[in-house]
């Protein structure tokens, strides 16, 4: 009897522990209980001062309890991230910096127009889709084989900081990708015109940084 009696307020003793808050739970506006530092968003604990990815894709084997970066942010509400950081082929290739099962972005379907080229994304955020073209506004896909210019920018999200050279929207957008940024030597360095990986190009300022998508 003693044992079942301590059972039971080691159980209820636990139901009232304040949850970690680097997990994810569910709350409703009946009854907003979340961790410290988190607000009930669209019926999930939210971190203060971020938005929720969509948990659906945590069924399809993604932990979004688990961030992709530590230095970055969501985009939107499918899982995509912005995750800031230098990168270089030789030590640190650029999917190095998506973690926790996350992969560099080959494409924008998870994350709408006005949600790439908000101006709240701080930052430009390389995807691994490499474009050509003459000219930013007119830069599309690579083609098989590449045309003129393959590889002079590389679709992504946000607004390019620390260069003189501006993202730019294309009138082509790849993959639901509407914006490009250049390779400048400033923000970004392109290593190799044959080999187009985001993996082989160099990441310059770390206020910029790549798109992680999850699995």
């Amino acid at each position: 009897m003693r044992l079942a009696v301590l059972s039971l307020l080691c159980l209820l003793v636990s139901c009232f522990q304040e949850q970690p808050a680097d997990r994810v739970w569910r709350c409703s506006v009946a009854e907003p209980l979340c961790p410290a530092g988190q607000t009930c968003v669209n019926d999930w604990c939210t971190k203060d001062g971020t938005a929720m990815p969509d948990l659906a894709t945590a069924d399809a084997g993604g932990d979004m309890s688990k961030p992709p970066c530590a230095d970055g942010f969501p985009i939107g509400t499918q899982g995509v991230w912005a995750c800031r950081g230098t990168f270089s082929p030789a030590t640190t290739p650029a999917s190095s910096i998506c973690k926790n099962g996350f992969k560099l972005c080959t494409d924008g379907l998870k994350i709408t127009d006005s949600e790439c080229s908000n101006s709240s994304v701080k930052g430009f955020y390389f995807a691994d889709l490499p474009a050509q073209g003459t000219t930013g506004m007119f830069a599309k896909c690579v083609a098989t084989p590449p045309g003129p210019g393959a590889g002079a920018y590389y679709f992504g999200c946000g607004s390019v900081i620390g260069s003189t050279t501006p993202s730019e929207r294309t009138q082509f957008p790849c993959k639901g990708l509407p914006l490009v940024g250049y390779c400048d030597n400033q923000s970004l360095k392109c290593n190799s015109l044959t080999d187009l990986r985001l993996d082989a190009q160099s990441g310059l300022n770390a206020a910029n940084g790549v798109l992680c998508c999850p699995p």
